[in-house]
């Protein structure tokens, strides 16, 4: 319990840097899609909040709300004056959202004989949450990397970037995937285990792609010459004109 708490405290730590990182920017460029990525990370961390204290139905509101806030991010960074499922997925995870507080209430009330029954109806509905945002983030982040692969003015290091988000995304595919097959509170399984890796690896990955340090963007450029006739576009241009 002590160990799992321990490792939320370092994934929120983790959360909120990325955040202050990302509130620095946007007070450079104004960008009200960085704000909400902003807003995104500090829910999250104070979702993980509620985590290393226990209450699992706080921990619920907050994960859905923080998906809420990250559908409307993709929406708006991704799919400017484009059609997009927005509406539908908004739809899902609110009906869902609902269904797991219902369901989380149950288990809270129920016997014991019933409680494994409940908590598990109730992780069904919490990893359709993250499977239908993580596949969402994946969907959009391969679109635009398609399109912005063919620009000369974009450098390599921009698309790493969202390589990287296809790379977290599949790990919160991951993550809702196995929900279902963790355990009742108090004990662990391979499930558990394999979500504790995966939250690893998307967190790190989460990080790096909005904190990317001077020496990966070297990486990722390496080779790459800019082309005179083309002028390059700066990051916040590419990301208020994502098609």
């Amino acid at each position: 319990m002590y160990q799992a708490a321990f490792l939320f405290i370092i994934f929120l730590i983790f959360r909120v840097i990325t955040g202050v990182f990302l509130f620095g920017t946007w007070r450079q460029t104004k960008n009200q899609n960085l704000l909400l990525l902003v807003i995104f990370f500090f829910m999250n961390a104070i979702t993980l909040l509620f985590l290393v204290f226990g209450n699992v139905m706080l921990y619920d509101i907050n994960t859905i709300l923080t998906m809420i806030i990250g559908l409307i991010f993709i929406d708006r960074t991704f799919y400017q004056d484009r059609k997009s499922p927005f509406k539908l997925l908004l739809t899902l995870t609110l009906v869902l959202g609902a269904l797991t507080i219902i369901s989380y209430t149950l288990y809270d009330l129920s016997l014991t004989n019933q409680q494994a029954i409940a908590f598990l109806i109730h992780n069904i509905f919490v990893g359709a949450l993250f499977v239908i945002f993580g596949l969402w983030s994946y969907i959009a982040a391969t679109g635009s990397l398609k399109s912005l692969s063919s620009s000369d003015a974009v450098e390599p290091w921009v698309l790493g970037r969202y390589k990287l988000v296809k790379f977290y995304s599949i790990c919160i595919i991951l993550v809702g995937s196995l929900t279902a097959f963790t355990p009742v509170q108090g004990t662990v399984n391979w499930a558990l285990s394999v979500i504790l890796v995966a939250n690893i690896l998307r967190i790190a990955g989460e990080t790096i792609t909005w904190i990317m340090p001077n020496f990966l963007k070297k990486y990722f450029n390496r080779g790459y010459t800019s082309v005179d006739i083309i002028e390059e576009l700066s990051e916040e241009e590419i990301m208020e004109g994502m098609q």
